[in-house]
Order: structure tokens, then C-alpha cells, then sequence
């Protein structure tokens, strides 16, 4: 069986050793895992637009000077995900809440004591991080996960 793949983004936004996360709420299939805000790349649009876009949804922020990182392709048992990764320290507003999810600055250090969290937030981790933050870096992490999140096998690569 092929899988269906999706093209999708995520914007990382750090600062002072915090990021903002989302969290769903109740009746989302993901309720309470954390998320890297993000989504699916709609017609027409480029990731960085998409990135903008969707962190703007997601938290009602507003991101700016975004840069490019790597992919982070998310290998679930009957479909794969691949997002092109963004990171930023620069942006307007704060967090807010939404009908779906609550946005929320967050130590990395607690982010990643959470029980719930979604695989891309494993870019967060002390090994990975270097990655995502170097200037002169690219980055390919290939992760499998089953449907509960949990992470089966990681894959990773920087250029």
C-alpha cells in the first residue's frame, strides 16, 4: 500500500530558552499532546507564506524574519507527513487561546517532560536543537512513529 504524503510546514519560535507550543483541546483526536505550530501548504502558497500563515492561526502571532532549517519528514504506519522546518526569534503579539488549541510560551527543559507531544517536537532535544538553530546548517531528520506518537526510529542528518 502506498501511503498518501502531505506537505506541510513548521515555524519554530525560540527565545530565552522558551518556544511557543499549541496544545489541543478536548474533542481534537490529538487532545492534549503539544504541537509546533504548523500546517498543510495550500495552493499557491509558499512554505515560508504558509509558516506565517498558519502561526498566525495557530497562536495569533505574528513571525517574521523566518529561516529555512530542513525537513522533517514523519513517518506514521498509513501516511507520511513532510514539513519543511522554519525557525525565528522575531514576531508581534502573544500567544493566544482558540476553539482548537491554547498557544503558550514554554521552557524547553519542561516542553520536553510532557507526556503528550508530537513527534516534530523532538527537534527540541539537546542533540537535535543544534541543528535547528545553527545559521550555517541544513538539516533531514526522518522519524517513525506509530498512531499513539510514540517514536519508533529516528533518522537524522545535518548538511
Amino acid at each position: 500500500m502506498e501511503k498518501k504524503v502531505r506537505k506541510a510546514v513548521k515555524c519554530f519560535l525560540i527565545r530565552n530558552n522558551k518556544v511557543v507550543v499549541t496544545k489541543y483541546k478536548v474533542g481534537n483526536i490529538k487532545e492534549g499532546y503539544y504541537d509546533i505550530p504548523g500546517g498543510k501548504i495550500e495552493e499557491g502558497e509558499t512554505p515560508e507564506e504558509t509558516a506565517k500563515r498558519e502561526f498566525r492561526e495557530e497562536t495569533g502571532m505574528i513571525v517574521k524574519n523566518l529561516k529555512r532549517r530542513g525537513t522533517i519528514v514523519t513517518e506514521y504506519p498509513d501516511r507520511i507527513f513532510t514539513f519543511e522546518t522554519f525557525v525565528t526569534d522575531t514576531y508581534e503579539g502573544e500567544p493566544k487561546e482558540f476553539e482548537e488549541n491554547t498557544s503558550e510560551w514554554i521552557e524547553i527543559d519542561e516542553l520536553l517532560k510532557k507526556d503528550k507531544l508530537l513527534s516534530n517536537i523532538i527537534m527540541l532535544d539537546r542533540f537535535f536543537i543544534k541543528g535547528l538553530l545553527c545559521e550555517s546548517c541544513n538539516f533531514e531528520v526522518h522519524i517513525c512513529v506509530n498512531e499513539d506518537e510514540e517514536v519508533l526510529n529516528v533518522e537524522y542528518k545535518i548538511m
